[in-house]
């Protein structure tokens, strides 16, 4: 085995990196913990390793000076934990002036006993750690668990909507010009159906559909079915097929059962077990309903958000409103994790039945209220998300409002407060 691992390392060196893409997730170089990087199966976690090699030679360090293995390679199969020892050896043999360790493990998980090996390193040498492994046998709580304090964890999405155009070869650089606007609005509609995963951007529709259901079933097999032993398939596969079909809505726990039961001899906590499941692997993100109370938050009804647009298109659901608000959502919590680890994301609702789609908070100050409108021309439907958001800016005592809409922009005074009217690709690039 260690002749096995001398020869991958060597290869890793001789080939260097593949081109790569930049993601806006920043990870530290410069730490002595294990940076792990999870995320839903084909979100981009080797080519984020990748990227985190290629600035630290950007920094000076040679490649020569990081080892990098990647677990799924099957002259690997059968490693124990004791092989991975040799990894030390084979690091002093080619590096033997080196004061610190930078090594990168790819799907580590598939190494019994790893964590112990990996804390042992932490603890008794100058060592830099960046692993990356499927949902699935990686999640950030049992990291943090195994690990002791010493790793830190982050999470990778799927391509946000400037990443989605810088793979598609578009510089996001303002001003833009007609033409450029034009070639954002056809991306847009792409991006809104079809979702952000790295791979199928340049693909054409119907591979884009056939990759999106194959990466569902690697979810349900791989990331479910092996990880929590799950023996009765044919609910998992209609418990997503139910949150998929009602994504961007406000959804109970026991609406999902009473939809699943009909017909089938079933237990409540089973559903409750299986969404949790599809939780932890980050297929599906609730957003909970914003309270000064935080019980009273953590017992509301969640709305259910998905973690890529391009699900729903293999389900044949079509509503843009629910996929402009799906693409918000994702859009914000990646900002949480990317950005601000501070921000919290609610929605607002009365007993009116008012509601507010987000609600975004910072430690324990509203920072601004958010709705989004597919449609304003129609003006019961602007009337009505209106009349809530100034209902909660009165409630919650905030004065940032925002309309996210399809195209209209502008600032409407309304009550004596403002309101901002922003087209989805402005604010899903940033742009003022």
């Amino acid at each position: 085995m260690k002749d096995v691992i001398e020869e991958i390392i060597v290869e890793f060196h001789k080939l260097g990196l593949p081109e790569i893409k930049p993601r806006e997730l920043e990870v530290p170089v410069n730490i002595n913990k294990a940076v792990t990087i999870t995320g839903l199966r084909r979100v981009g976690k080797t080519y984020f390793l990748y990227q985190t090699i290629q600035e630290l030679l950007k920094a000076g360090l040679k490649l020569e000076n990081i080892f990098y293995m990647n677990f799924e390679d099957n002259r690997l199969e059968g490693i124990t934990s004791e092989n991975l020892s040799k990894i030390v050896e084979l690091y002093r043999k080619h590096n033997p002036d080196s004061k610190t360790m930078y090594l990168f493990f790819d799907e580590i998980q598939n190494v019994s006993g790893w964590e112990k090996f990996v804390r042992r390193l932490l603890e008794r040498r100058e060592v830099r750690i960046f692993i990356t492994g499927s949902s699935s046998k990686l999640l950030s709580r049992e990291i943090a668990t195994s690990l002791r304090g010493r790793s830190l964890s982050f999470k990778l999405f799927p391509l946000s909507f400037r990443e989605f155009l810088r793979f598609k070869g578009f510089e996001t650089e303002e001003p833009f010009i007609e033409d450029e606007r034009g070639l954002i609005t056809r991306y847009l509609e792409e991006y809104m159906q079809f979702g952000g995963f790295p791979e199928i951007v340049n693909y054409d529709v119907h591979l884009k559909i056939r990759t999106l259901q194959e990466y569902l079933e690697m979810v349900i097999y791989k990331d479910l079915v092996e990880r929590y032993g799950i023996e009765r398939i044919s609910v998992m596969k209609g418990l997503i097929r139910l949150i998929v079909k009602n994504f961007s809505r406000r959804v109970s726990i026991r609406k999902l059962y009473n939809s699943l039961s009909s017909g089938m001899t079933l237990s409540r906590n089973t559903v409750y077990e299986y969404f949790s499941y599809l939780e932890d692997v980050g297929f599906v993100i609730p957003i909970r309903k914003f309270s000064f109370s935080e019980r009273e938050s953590m017992n509301s009804v969640a709305k259910l958000y998905l973690v890529d647009n391009g699900f729903p298109t293999i389900y044949g659901v079509k509503d843009e409103g629910y996929r402009m608000e799906n693409l918000v959502a994702v859009e914000l919590m990646r900002r949480k994790h990317y950005f601000n680890p501070l921000l919290g994301v609610y929605y607002w609702q009365d007993r009116q039945q008012r509601e507010v789609d987000f609600v975004i908070k910072e430690g324990f100050e509203v920072k601004g209220l958010i709705q989004v409108c597919h449609d304003v021309d129609d003006l019961n439907t602007k009337e009505r998300e209106v009349k809530a958001l100034l209902k909660a800016s009165e409630e919650l005592g905030c004065n940032s409002l925002q309309i996210i809409t399809r195209d209209y922009e502008g600032i409407e005074e309304v009550r004596r407060k403002k309101i901002r009217f922003v087209p989805l690709w402005k604010w899903l690039l940033g742009v003022s």
